[in-house]
């Protein structure tokens, strides 16, 4: 599986977790439990993020010492 794919899905799976929370029909327990869960899908998408500018950064550097 790609990292944008996995990206998308731990999205996806955040809009869900964000909405279960908002809704307010769960448990205490479970609350913490997607919470929890949703510091992980947001540090895993970040470190994603960063990855991919960092990429792009080295690409466009690349770019402009060769163009020049």
């Amino acid at each position: 599986m790609s990292n944008n794919t996995d990206f998308e899905k731990s999205l996806d799976e955040l809009e869900k977790i964000v909405s279960q929370l908002e809704s307010g029909d769960i448990s205490l327990d479970e609350s913490i439990k997607l919470f929890e869960r949703g510091i992980k899908l947001t540090n895993d998408c970040r470190k994603t993020l960063e990855t991919a500018r960092q990429k792009i950064t080295s690409l466009t550097e690349e770019e402009r010492e060769n163009g020049d």
